[in-house]
């Protein structure tokens, strides 16, 4: 790209690939500048979604499984996401500690 710099790929943000970009949250990887077309190496890759969690990917959407209960947060920082599943204590009057 004469005179200009090439924009960070998908799933990265950042001015463009020369000053730097960076992963957006829920995404691992890294982006380097190179010379030749597209300008960049590297990508960014969604997460898995966590234990004890179901889902596409963190960045498409995590829910707690069914004897569960919590939020699945997209992070910048490994392992890009923040997660809050645990167990559901049994209700009264029933045998055991938690429903799973």
């Amino acid at each position: 790209l004469k005179g200009n710099a090439a924009p960070c790929p998908p799933n990265a943000a950042g001015i463009n690939v020369a000053s730097g970009c960076f992963c957006n949250a829920g995404f691992s990887g890294t982006i380097n500048e190179t010379k030749v077309h597209p300008y960049y190496a590297g990508s960014c890759s969604a997460a898995s979604c966590p234990t004890n969690s179901n889902g596409v990917s963190v960045p498409g959407g995590c829910k707690c499984n069914a004897g569960y209960s919590g939020t699945v947060i997209a992070t910048a920082a490994s392992p890009f996401y923040t997660s809050t599943c645990s167990t559901v204590a049994c209700p009264s009057k029933s045998a055991g500690v938690n429903v799973p």
